[in-house]
């Protein structure tokens, strides 16, 4: 996952720079796979859909029209274990992702992201597989920005992304999970853009 991330930011299409940089402010949800999915005890670990807040600053690189873009999003809810007896709910886990994004013009008013970052996971209570506190993993993400211009300095944004991350814990680890689960995302944003 790492050489994937590598990668990624190495072909960033950087030029001299020119245009404007911008701030981007942005909120809405985002949905996950199960954390964990163990075949014999049948059980279930997996986030509740959960509100996200996302402030982002974007560089140009003055070749066509491409950018870089730095984020941070922020993420909270609780987990839902479901077994063959039942669900019942963990404590919420809070989860904030760093990303690196490389962004290009599609057409009209539509843009593509292509990046990746970290995300760390820390639970409101030491328990289950977060019983030793914080877990960071690698991801890449990627997706489509649409923006309408609000004022002249001023976009309306309507963000939709996913990303896919290799999950697992030291906890895990202990118990004898040696496979990593396959961990997918998807966002659904609007914001706000303003260029200075």
């Amino acid at each position: 996952m790492r050489s994937a991330i590598a990668t990624l930011l190495i072909v960033l299409p950087l030029g001299s720079v020119g245009g404007q940089a911008t701030m981007r402010i942005a909120a809405g949800a985002i949905s996950s796979s199960a954390l964990v999915h163990d075949d014999i005890e049948s059980t279930t670990l997996r986030p509740k859909l959960a509100p996200e807040i996302s402030i982002a600053a974007t560089l140009p690189t003055g070749r066509g029209g491409f950018r870089v873009v730095l984020e941070g999003d922020y993420a909270r809810s609780k987990l839902d274990v479901v077994e063959p007896t039942g669900t019942s709910t963990l404590a919420p886990v809070t989860v904030m992702t760093g990303l690196l994004f490389a962004e290009g013009p599609l057409f009209a008013n539509l843009r593509w992201q292509l990046g990746g970052g970290a995300v760390f996971y820390r639970s409101s209570e030491r328990q289950g597989i977060f019983l030793d506190g914080t877990t960071q993993r690698w991801l890449v993400a990627g997706g489509v920005t649409w923006s309408h211009p609000l004022a002249a300095a001023t976009m309306v944004l309507v963000t939709g992304r996913i990303d896919t991350q290799e999950f697992i814990t030291s906890v895990m680890r202990r118990y004898g999970y040696t496979g990593l689960q396959n961990v997918r995302r998807a966002a659904i944003l609007v914001g706000v853009e303003r260029s200075f």
